[in-house]
């Protein structure tokens, strides 16, 4: 189950790197893709140098296979590092940028040295898969592990601070989405290290914890991976999202709207812009056609407009708790209604309907179509209730 786990989580990797390449290769120029393709790229890398049927066929491991953590370990150190270099170019301040990446270059290389120095000195034995367990004993080793879970540390929760700083200054959705992502993504690859780092310590000192190293580590690590592909890929899926949100909120009013149009269609055929048949047409099109033939057919029904019923509509819908657009909805499809029947009939009433509300000088169209739907619902309640109380007794009841 844990080698399938492992498994999945290599396959995320490798995928987010083929999509960021595919990206880098359109766009090349830029840090911020630079430095993301590297680390996805390092961190692929570092699982998949992890498996052991993978590197128990390396000749470079034949002869030592711990020092294949050694190699994987500088893979995760520089996958860290770039993905702070990522998050620093998007939260630096102009000018800063290239300051604060050789800071953090200075600090990486100290760390990768002192691993190296260190695990040279220890000079463990030939067992890889349970590295911590089996050498955390050794003089050396645990200071090894300390320096390398000590540089994630201390990366995580500068990618994690300024993650929530940035956030402040994002103004796409998607984008403060991707950065709560490399949060969470941070904070759970600051418990990896503080749970790896302990799990050594305790070994070292003689008080073994009850519970595997690896299955837990792999957990974290499995997470910290998804979080920060999910994260890193925002740029690409945030839009897309997005957007696919918008077409259902338009496809959504679109069909609150339709028994409107069409109750005017089948009195008043001609307010059409032109035929119906527009099922392949964008949603946007459609939804604008809608909007506009209803307003046509409003003005169509000036003349069999009947005040007395949008007033009686009004009171009722006031006993009823009505206030606000809702009441002023009620009230516009109680007597929409009525002129519509008027219209069939060809009885002119000779009244003009009410100017709609002034919705002020900063509303557009977004607010007409609120203030539409609203009526269309009110007008589906009203030809709903009355097509029930057409049926017999018996079918009502």
């Amino acid at each position: 189950m844990l080698r399938a786990f492992h498994l999945a989580v290599i396959a995320l990797a490798w995928i987010g790197v083929g999509y960021k390449l595919i990206d880098l290769r359109r766009r090349p120029n830029g840090l911020g893709r630079l430095a993301l393709c590297a680390a996805l790229l390092f961190l692929a890398l570092a699982l998949t140098v992890g498996l052991p049927p993978l590197y128990q066929r390396i000749p470079l491991f034949a002869g030592s296979p711990s020092l294949v953590r050694l190699v994987q370990h500088s893979l995760v150190v520089l996958a860290v590092f770039s993905t702070q270099l990522l998050v620093v170019h998007l939260a630096s301040p102009p000018g800063r940028t290239a300051a604060n990446v050789r800071v953090r270059a200075v600090v990486m290389a100290v760390f990768l040295i002192a691993m190296i120095v260190l695990f040279a000195a220890a000079s463990p034995g030939d067992a890889a898969e349970d590295f911590v367990a089996a050498y955390a004993t050794w003089p050396f080793v645990t200071e090894y592990l300390l320096t390398f879970l000590g540089f994630v540390a201390v990366v995580m929760a500068d990618i994690f601070r300024l993650s929530v700083r940035f956030t402040r200054r994002a103004t796409a959705g998607f984008l403060r989405a991707g950065l709560w992502l490399w949060a969470g993504a941070s904070s759970a690859g600051f418990a990896f290290a503080v749970h790896k780092a302990a799990y050594a310590l305790m070994t070292r000192f003689g008080n073994k914890p009850p519970w595997p190293e690896g299955p837990v580590s792999t957990t974290l690590a499995g997470l910290v991976l998804a979080l920060f592909v999910a994260g890193l890929t925002a740029y690409g899926w945030g839009p897309r999202i997005g957007a696919a949100r918008l077409w259902w909120s338009r496809y959504r009013t679109y069909r609150a709207l339709l028994p409107l149009w069409k109750a005017f269609y089948e009195v008043m055929p001609d307010i059409v812009l032109r035929l119906p048949a527009t099922r392949r047409a964008p949603v946007d099109l459609r939804l604008y056609r809608c909007v506009i033939e209803i307003l046509d057919g409003r003005l169509a029904l000036r003349a069999y407009w009947d005040g007395e019923v949008a007033r009686v509509a009004r009171e009722r819908a006031m006993a009823a708790g009505l206030t606000g657009p809702r009441l002023d909805a009620a009230a516009e499809a109680a007597a929409l209604a009525a002129a519509l029947e008027a219209r069939e009939r060809g009885h002119v009433t000779g009244q003009e309907p009410p100017v709609m509300p002034d919705l002020g000088p900063d509303a557009g169209m977004a607010e007409e179509i609120r203030r539409l739907v609203l009526t269309a619902r009110a007008y589906r309640r009203i030809t709903t209730r009355r097509a029930g109380e057409a049926l017999p007794a018996s079918v009502r009841a």
